[in-house]
């Protein structure tokens, strides 16, 4: 279907208070039509340019948000010899102003690292997938919940967060950024491809999209380009250029150093077979590559990894992580093949992945138990294991149940640690390939990063299309979990270095403060306790791990609800075997609002490679789907719904990696 002149009105009308639109009518006053065509920049910066211009040839730069204006501006000023006077000024007043402004940002943070709370899984009406099934939110309108401010959902809901945070990433799906750029917003190209996924957009058949135009696109060895990019190669690049630069732009606006961090982002969607590969690459600052690396083009990971090392250089300023997620639907597979890798693969994977997210609205990756029987144990929590695409693309399950089990829990957090033990006992020289840190997002499909409270979730991507008994009848999914670190300042840099050290941790929603290092024995006794060795670190001498058994110190402090378990899981590589062990440190029946506790591994060998991380639980509440089955008056029909959730926070991981 071809768009309308009115829905092409409706799209300018939303580009102008986007990221994306730049007044022509405004621009005309300071510089040339030829200069500005292929700008896009927010209509509010240049009026903040207009408003501090004293002549109109003569331009005081004022908060520029792209280099193409700059570059534009600067050609306009150096016609005159004063204009260049006054530009140069002007760049240095802004220079000496971002600089007092980073100064003031350390001054006022003290000695002791601040706890930050944010969300680096997040999706928008960016994302085909989102489109399809109701989302209407662009990374700025994303980037403005996540700070406080209402959405409205396609559904005309209003939701807000019940708790800013203090930093988030939007991370949409690159592999489908020219359909969308070329089908949708802003281009609405009348072509077979885009008028059939408009009209099935309109029909509300999401799963017939998600079907015929997102899966073709990331779930074989040799992804298909989308149709409206067959024999026009090259409109295609440039919409994937353009769309990446909104991106970019949404996060540059959103960033307010001190106040509130915007991270650059998008997720590497490789899901071959329905097998969840997925990566979201986190950069950290706006030093990016041209272009995102998609799984289309690019659809091995180590292909991924070879493109951004090739474009992403440190010294330039450009630094980026990838994080797997969703590892629950990893089911095993290469992405994690670190036993059939070389030394050079390893040092790059070390580059890039040093942490995965354990916990998001598709469950937790944690870990899976050894035994399918036990499902009741140290592994149930949020286990979702039912990945309908990899079905329908794989068809039946054709290895037994013990194998494909096996398989599955392969790729969970906790037996990826473990198997980088196994691989660093074989190899000490190559150092160990899985040293992961643990996060939380959410991967909201509806640019609502940070919504976690229980009581305001819709059920998945789905959840604008389903009754509440439909909902009720698949309650599996949850709203999702957050990412805390501990930062010298709530800046990209401050945030990126707490995530590059793995100086974080994962929690399922609640904002449970959680301190996990090595220390000494009287650690909780101390006036101004210190850690030897932080969450993500790993013992050496000076940390006693070598010569005796560490002392592990945990201190956690409540959110809602109070903490009710103490644990330290701990996994070696002993007797040519992977060995799990859960310590609970504490259990206080009745709860307990803070907790600052020290314990000591009798059991450690300075021989043998371990890691240790920590575990919080809260008391039990009421999950989503309980309140919602209680509302609607539903619990007797839909008795599963009706359950209590003990929340929880992971740590990342300690580290023993003997000589």
């Amino acid at each position: 279907r071809r768009p309308t002149a009115k829905e092409k009105n409706e799209q300018r009308e939303k580009r102008k208070t986007r990221g994306d639109y730049i007044s022509p009518r405004i621009t005309k006053t300071i510089m040339p039509k030829a200069q500005y065509k292929n700008a896009r920049c927010n209509s509010g910066d240049v009026d903040r340019i207009k408003k501090r211009t004293t002549d109109k040839r003569n331009i005081r730069l004022a908060n520029v948000c792209d280099c193409e204006i700059l570059g534009a501006l600067m050609e306009s000023v150096m016609r005159s010899p004063k204009s260049l006077i006054k530009f140069t000024t002007s760049l240095l007043v802004i220079a000496l102003s971002a600089s007092a402004q980073a100064a003031s940002c350390s001054k006022s943070a003290a000695a002791e690292k601040q706890l930050l709370w944010g969300d680096l899984h997040a999706h928008t009406a960016n994302s085909l997938d989102a489109w399809a099934f109701g989302a209407i939110a662009t990374p700025k309108d994303a980037y403005a919940f996540a700070k406080g401010q209402s959405l409205r959902l396609s559904n005309g809901d209003m939701k807000t967060i019940d708790r800013p945070l203090d930093f988030a990433a939007v991370t949409d799906h690159a592999e489908t950024w020219d359909q969308m750029y070329r089908c949708t917003d802003p281009e609405y190209v009348d072509h077979p491809y885009c008028n059939g996924m408009r009209d099935l957009h309109e029909k509300k058949d999401a799963r017939q999209i998600f079907t015929k135009y997102l899966l073709p696109a990331v779930t074989t060895e040799t992804p298909t380009p989308a149709g409206v990019c067959i024999g026009d190669e090259k409109r295609c690049t440039q919409a994937r250029v353009n769309q990446w630069r909104r991106t970019q732009i949404a996060a540059n606006q959103a960033n307010e150093p001190c106040e509130f961090t915007a991270l650059i982002g998008y997720e590497w969607t490789g899901s071959p077979g329905g097998r969840h590969w997925h990566r979201n690459v986190i950069f950290s600052g706006d030093k990016v590559p041209d272009q995102a690396y998609d799984f289309t083009r690019f659809p091995k990971v180590q292909q991924l990894w070879q493109k951004l090392s090739d474009n992403c250089d440190e010294e330039q300023g450009c630094r980026v992580l990838t994080i797997p997620h969703n590892i629950n639907w990893a089911d095993g597979g290469r992405t994690f093949a670190v036993e059939d890798e070389t030394e050079a693969e390893w040092a790059v994977r070390n580059r890039f992945e040093r942490l995965a997210e354990i916990y998001q609205e598709k469950g937790s990756s944690e870990c899976l138990p050894q035994n399918k029987e036990d499902l009741d144990g140290d592994c149930s929590f949020d286990l979702v294991q039912e990945n309908a695409a990899k079905t329908m693309i794989s068809g039946p399950e054709k290895s037994t149940p013990k194998e494909a089990w096996t398989r599955a829990r392969s790729s969970y957090y906790r037996s990826l640690l473990g198997r980088g033990l196994a691989a660093y006992q074989l190899g000490r020289s190559r150092g160990n390939p899985l040293m992961l840190g643990a996060i939380g997002s959410t991967d909201t499909h509806f640019g609502t990063p940070g919504r976690v409270a229980e009581e305001s979730y819709t059920r998945g991507i789905a959840g604008l299309l389903m009754t509440d008994e439909q909902q009720l009848g698949r309650t599996s999914f949850n709203p999702g979990g957050l990412v805390a670190v501990w930062a010298d300042e709530n800046t990209r840099t401050g945030v990126f270095d707490a995530l590059h050290r793995r100086e974080a941790y994962a929690t399922s929603g609640p904002r449970i403060s959680l301190r996990f290092g090595v220390g000494e024995s009287n650690y909780c006794e101390q006036p101004n306790p210190s850690l030897h060795v932080t969450m993500g670190g790993s013992l050496d001498k000076s940390a006693n791990g070598h010569a005796q058994s560490p002392w592990f110190a945990i201190q956690a402090m409540k959110d809602a609800a109070k903490l009710e378990h103490i644990q330290i899981i701990k996994g070696e590589y002993r007797d040519e075997q992977i060995q799990e062990t859960v310590v609970e440190v504490a259990r206080y029946d009745k709860g307990r609002s803070n907790a600052c506790l020290t314990w000591q591994d009798e059991d450690f060998d300075p021989a043998v490679p371990a890691y240790w991380y920590a575990r919080v639980l809260e008391v039990p509440t009421p999950r989503w789907s309980k309140l919602l089955c209680e509302k609607a008056e539903l619990c007797t029909q839909f008795p599963d719904a009706d359950k209590l959730a003990a929340e929880r926070a992971w740590s990342s991981p300690i580290w023993h990696l003997p000589e």
